[in-house]
């Protein structure tokens, strides 16, 4: 996803505290609210749909999202977080993917400078979906998030993995959030959104006079 004041691409943290600094950035994780999602742009495939019906962000937030969007036809669709999608997976090599992945970034770079732009990990399958032995496997969305991963510059480019908070212990998703093996259930696409606003990246300047100041009101009130 892209904001014009700020996108994510860098590992965050999976439970930041309010006010938390990535570090060698201008910004700061922070926890927000859904307006801070009014000047942002999600783009992607039916996962993103997903957020998009499901999130409570339709009327706030603008989505350049369809089933079967690719970074292979993301400028020539008439249709920008970026999150990850699975539908890449089938085309090309994990080397191919990452050179278009790039290129998609750095283009995104040069038409919203201001951005922030947040890369988020490709969920996870659920383990028996994953070993069903086609292109849809954890073994290949795990290697090519890895070098997503790699594209954040945690600058302007940040990388959020919410993984870890709908996988079970075999290291896939949570069966019971997935109707299909692949897309989250309606009420669990809310730990999606929530994840988003508790990894928030807020202009440090912006931040710290506010925080300074509400803890000064709460000395004084002690």
């Amino acid at each position: 996803s892209t904001q014009n004041h700020g996108e994510n691409g860098g590992k965050a943290p999976q439970n930041n505290d309010t006010g938390e600094e990535e570090q060698g950035s201008k910004y700061m994780y922070t926890s927000v609210e859904d307006d801070y999602f009014q000047d942002a742009v999600f783009i992607g495939d039916s996962r993103t749909v997903g957020l998009f019906e499901y999130g409570g962000l339709e009327d706030i937030t603008t989505f350049y999202a369809s089933t079967g969007l690719t970074v292979y036809k993301m400028f020539s669709e008439p249709i920008v977080t970026v999150p990850g999608q699975k539908n890449k997976m089938g085309t090309g090599t994990v080397d191919t993917f990452i050179q278009k992945y790039t290129e998609v970034v750095e283009h995104l770079k040069e038409l919203q400078p201001d951005a922030i732009i947040y890369l988020q990990a490709i969920m996870k399958v659920t383990t028996e979906r994953s070993n069903k032995g086609d292109y849809i496997n954890n073994e290949g969305i795990e290697e090519r998030n890895e070098r997503i991963a790699q594209l954040a510059d945690n600058d302007r480019v940040f990388y959020l993995d919410v993984n870890p908070l709908i996988c079970d212990e075999t290291g896939g998703m949570e069966a019971s959030y997935t109707f299909d093996g692949v897309h989250l259930k309606a009420q669990y696409v809310l730990i999606w959104k929530e994840f988003l606003k508790e990894n928030a990246l807020v202009l440090r300047d912006e931040v710290l006079p506010f925080v300074e100041q509400t803890n000064e009101s709460q000395i004084g009130t002690e």
